[in-house]
């Protein structure tokens, strides 16, 4: 075989080999691309079933989903409440007829032509309290607003505090502190409280 056939062959075989590695390239990324495909079908399903679960399970749910119940339904308390001072921010209301945004002191909707409650707002009286958020009077006992769905704080009653009888401390009798040497019975050499034998006779102490 000639020189310039054993390079056409390694050419040929060269090549063959890099669109080998393209053609398998290109099938990875298609194979990626439809596994990211899957995982979001599968995401989705998740997002459904929980939703499903919370709209059917809500108000009762099981006790492994009932933190996650209530971390949702806090959340949409303070989305609701967020909304509302936005509201107020803008200075509209929300038609109690068709929902549509009108400005807070407009005496009928633009949209549906429906009069807009424009009543002074009542004071609060021992049976009820005023929402902080929309001022709306509400029920004491309520636990929110009927016309923001503000979470109403209770006032609870301030209790006097207790006043602690005074500790009355007994002097304690002083106890003087042991001497730090001793005295050998038997040569009377002065020794060290903890020591069992006389150095200088051996006696045992």
């Amino acid at each position: 075989m000639s020189l310039f056939d054993e390079i056409g062959k390694k050419l040929a075989q060269t090549s063959q080999s890099a669109a080998q590695k393209a053609k398998d390239l290109t099938e990875t990324a298609r194979l990626n691309g439809m596994i990211s495909e899957e995982e979001k079908r599968i995401n989705n399903a998740f997002q459904q079933i929980g939703k499903a679960y919370y709209e059917t399970y809500g108000r009762s749910p099981d006790q492994l989903f009932a933190q996650l119940i209530a971390g949702i339904n806090d959340s949409k308390e303070k989305m609701t409440a967020y909304a509302e001072q936005i509201k107020q921010i803008k200075g509209i209301a929300n038609c109690q007829k068709c929902g549509g945004e009108v400005p807070y002191n407009a005496p009928f909707c633009s949209s549906c032509g429906s009069p807009m409650n424009t009543a002074p707002v009542p004071e609060a009286s021992t049976d009820s309290v005023l929402c902080r958020l929309c001022g709306a009077s509400v029920a004491s006992k309520a636990a929110f607003c009927t016309s923001c769905g503000n979470k109403i704080e209770q006032v609870v009653d301030a209790v006097p505090p207790v006043e602690a009888e005074p500790v009355v401390v007994e002097p304690q009798p002083i106890i003087p502190p042991e001497p730090a040497t001793t005295q050998c019975p038997g040569c009377g050499s002065e020794l060290a409280t903890n020591t069992a034998f006389c150095l200088n006779c051996g006696q045992k102490i």
